[in-house]
């Protein structure tokens, strides 16, 4: 030190005077330490002016009587001359609490007398109520973590649990207060990319939500936990609160479930190829009929023979539309049927309905009004087609007298199709009953079906997305509709030019039918005879060569599934072109309701079993005439 610039007593007592903290110095002798001096800092601190500290022992800022442990530490320090920090609890002069911090040393002269005593206080109230609060906070979520229904750990950020809930310990099989101090690593299973998911989105935001993780309990036993992580800071420590739910249970019922489904779906799928080949196997047989039936007609003239060909030609009407409901069902139960929306005139279903089911009504007494309409839908036209059709033939079963009305009601955005009749009505109770499965009303001895017109109905509809509506009036009828949406865009299809002989006419062709089926080869020879043809009937396309006898066919009729052939039909229509020489119209003939019309094999138009004797004359009349 500069002997220039002597530290004097005067030089003391300014830089005590200055100290930013407390400071005081008490006698070393004397009653109670008396108070020799106290800078401006502390009795800011204490609120005892300097007046009032001089000279009087500091014991009346010796503590709270909630703190007598820590006044009792300061006494004995002081008693044994020794230097001490300790925080107290004390009073103001106004009363008001404060901690203080005090920091005493004792001063002693070079022979080792004690001197004084000097003390550094500090107001260390705001960090006590900091503290306070912080451990108020930590109380709570303590609280609320034991509380909480769901297991709870809160974790340091390199994993180590600082503390758990009763749940939380239960979840991993852990005793009770066993967890804190473990590694959560612990209980993770190696390689898991959910817990490596977990951390990572814990690391990169500070927040995890719903992240599915595979651990194991204390014993090595398995569990699925659902987690989420938050989180948080505590003076400046930050840690993870994480909140988990054990769903091992969940996911052994949801794979169980997922099996079970698979099962179903494995058996509806087997039902469903059961049913379809049942169905290809039936109509092979109703094939037979229906061309044998048709053929029948020109043979019978007498009124009760003909009314027995038309309870015939019902009969196997309504074996097909049996048939056709059960492959439905099977195929909807299996989710093998999906929707091809197109955009069409709705007229054109109308129209073929109309000649489809006028027979059916006429025979039933009841008057059939169709309703022209130039609205232009999008759907599926085959599916929307059989829920008119089966809403049709619900009302040409049900009504026993008056009239059946088909139309169309404009909406905004969609078109309404009406099917209106003046049948029995349905009883309010019954609304929802008639779209279950098997569900028959009272059809007064008229076929009743097997009920499942109208499951279909509301299934078919489901599957297009189109509301089905009931209104009804007991004794008065009922009307069903089905709301279609209109399409946006139309571009009708080319004109056909008119032409001036009748279609149906098609005496004098030469058609060739392979078909390996004895009974539907002959069916179709009979009536194809009866319609003025040469009709040359064979098994296969080898007779064809043989039997055709240097005659070429004008339309080929060949059976899709021919047996002793790798491709059937299109093997051998094609082996008949390459013969002939030329490029002959030709037609695919199956059961299989899977083949569409229109797709098969090498461009080849398919009509389906069993055929309807109308729709394949006009077939084959529309191919002699050509494009």
């Amino acid at each position: 030190m500069d002997s220039d610039h002597p530290i004097t007593p005067e030089l003391l007592a300014g830089a005590f005077a200055a100290a930013p903290a407390g400071i005081v110095v008490t006698a070393a002798d004397g009653p109670g330490n008396p108070v020799v001096y106290a800078n401006e800092a502390f009795t800011a601190i204490t609120g005892y002016s300097t007046e009032e500290v001089m000279g009087r022992s500091l014991r009346m800022l010796q503590g709270a009587e909630t703190d007598r442990r820590s006044v009792e530490t300061l006494r004995a320090a002081l008693a044994e001359r020794r230097p001490i920090s300790i925080e107290l609890l004390n009073y103001r002069k106004n009363g008001q609490a404060f901690w203080m911090g005090v920091r005493i040393r004792p001063v002693f002269e070079p022979s080792g007398r004690l001197c004084c005593f000097v003390g550094v206080l500090s107001d260390l109230t705001e960090r006590h109520l900091a503290d306070d609060v912080v451990r108020e906070s930590e109380e709570r979520l303590r609280a609320v973590t034991e509380a909480m229904p769901l297991p709870m750990l809160r974790i340091r950020l390199d994993g180590h649990i600082l503390e758990a809930n009763q749940i939380a310990h239960h979840t991993f099989g852990v005793p009770q207060g066993q967890l804190v101090g473990r590694q959560i690593e612990e209980f993770g299973e190696p390689g898991d990319t959910g817990a490596h998911q977990l951390c990572q989105t814990m690391q990169a935001r500070g927040t995890a939500d719903r992240i599915e993780v595979h651990a194991r309990q204390a014993d090595g036993s398995p569990i699925i936990l659902m987690a989420s992580a938050q989180l948080y800071t505590v003076r400046g420590d930050s840690r993870y609160l994480l909140i988990f739910y054990d769903i091992t249970e969940l996911k052994r019922r949801e794979l169980v479930l997922i099996k079970s489904n698979e099962r179903a779906e494995r058996t509806s799928r087997a039902r469903m190829r059961f049913l379809a080949a049942a169905s290809h196997d039936l109509r092979q047989p109703l094939q037979a009929l229906a061309m044998f039936s048709s053929a029948l007609d020109h043979h019978v003239a007498t009124p009760q023979g003909r009314t027995i060909v038309r309870s015939m030609k019902t009969s196997l009407h309504g074996m097909e539309e049996m048939l056709d409901s059960l492959l439905d069902m099977s195929r909807l139960d299996a989710g093998a049927m999906r929707p091809e929306p197109q955009v069409f005139l709705i007229n054109d279903i109308l129209e073929r309905l109309e000649a489809e089911c006028r027979q059916q009504a006429t025979a039933a007494g009841l008057h059939l009004i169709f309703v022209p309409s130039s609205a232009v839908v999008r759907s599926d036209p085959k599916l929307l087609s059989r829920i008119i059709g089966n809403l049709l033939s619900n009302a040409v079963r049900y009504t026993r007298q008056g009239r059946i009305l088909v139309g169309c009601r404009h909406r905004r955005n969609s078109v309404r199709v009406m099917v209106c009749d003046t049948g029995p009505g349905i009883p309010e109770s019954q609304r929802l009953a008639i779209f279950g499965e098997f569900h028959q009303g009272d059809v007064s001895g008229r076929g009743a079906g097997m009920g499942l017109g109208l499951s279909i109905v509301q299934r078919f509809a489901r599957l297009l997305g189109h509301r089905i509506e009931v209104r009804s009036v007991e004794g008065r009828g009922s009307t069903f509709s089905v709301e279609v949406p209109l399409a946006e865009e139309w571009q009708a299809p080319a004109a056909r030019e008119a032409v001036e002989e009748d279609v149906r006419e098609i005496a004098g062709a030469v058609v060739l039918v392979v078909d390996d089926n004895t009974d539907i080869r002959s069916a179709l020879q009979i009536m194809l005879a009866a319609w003025g043809c040469d009709a040359v009937a064979v098994s296969t396309a080898d007779e064809a060569f043989a039997a055709l006898d240097g005659k070429r066919p004008d339309i080929i009729l060949a059976d899709l599934h021919l047996a002793n052939s790798e491709n059937g039909g299109v093997t051998a229509i094609a082996a008949i072109r390459h013969h002939v020489g030329a490029d002959i119209p030709a037609f695919l003939l199956t059961a299989d309701t899977e083949a569409q019309p229109g797709r098969g094999g090498g461009g080849v138009a398919v009509l389906h079993k069993p055929l309807d004797p109308l729709d394949l004359r006009t077939a084959l009349a529309d191919a002699l005439q050509g494009p």
